[in-house]
Formats: structure tokens, sequence, C-alpha cells
């Protein structure tokens, strides 16, 4: 597995575009993630996968994280359960949190496979948080 596809956690999440993530390379990312009360502690974050779903913004490990390792599968679209309210869309700071596009993220992995999602990741979270979504036809 090359190291962008390890990025993706089970969930669907690509920490590899994730401002915890990448804050590694910017400074003024990481600073302003700390403005937001993020610990510097847990800056950069390393990705789900490499920290076995210790998460630094729930402040321990990941249901979601376990629940996949403990059925051993890589995603949670290869699950005969999925998809499950572990999933459900968060509505606590939904604008500013990557959880609403989860089972988006995971069907196009089941769909596409996660090597080519990574290659459209970026353009489904942009289009998620910067376009205009339209009820029942997506971004317009």
């Amino acid at each position: 597995m090359d190291n962008r596809v390890k990025l993706v956690a089970p969930c669907g999440i690509d920490c590899g575009i994730c401002e915890l993530y990448m804050s590694r390379e910017n400074q003024q990312l990481m600073d302003y993630l700390i403005s937001t009360g993020i610990p510097k502690e847990v800056l950069p974050c390393d990705g789900c996968n490499n920290v076995e779903g210790k998460c630094p913004i729930i402040n321990g490990k990941c249901a979601t994280f376990e629940c996949a390792s403990e059925k051993n599968i890589s995603y949670c679209s290869e699950c005969d359960d999925f998809p499950c309210m572990k999933l459900a869309p968060a509505a606590d700071r939904a604008d500013v949190l990557p959880h609403n596009i989860k089972v988006y993220n995971l069907c196009t992995i089941k769909k596409d496979g996660v090597e080519e999602f990574t290659k459209k990741s970026l353009e489904i979270k942009k289009a998620y948080y910067k376009g205009k979504i339209e009820i029942g036809k997506g971004p317009k």
C-alpha cells in the first residue's frame, strides 16, 4: 500500500488532505489550528492509519477505526453492515469537519478503488465546502 493510499481512513476521510495532517508543511495553518483550540501536542496528525485511530479531534481512539480493525477490513464500505450509524453525518461543526462526506467517499472508494479516490478527494472536499450544494442535485 503506497503512502498516499494509507492516508485514507477506514471511514472514508482522506487524511492526506486534512488540515491537521497538512499543517506539517504549513506553519501558518499550524498556528491557526492551535488558535482554534487544537492542542499543539497533537499536531501535526499523522493520519488515522498511522496513529491506529487515535484521533486528535475526539481526544481518544475512534470507535469507527476500532470497528474496522476488529472486522479486519480496510474501509467501512467493505463491511456487510455498511452504512452503519457510526458513519451518520455530523450535525455539530458540519461546516468545518469532513464527516458529512464519509459515506459519499466510501461509495466512491467502493466504485472506483482507493487509488482513484485519492486523485479526486480534494475536488470532492472543495465541492462540499466551497461549492453550492443543491439538495438532490449535488454541486452546482
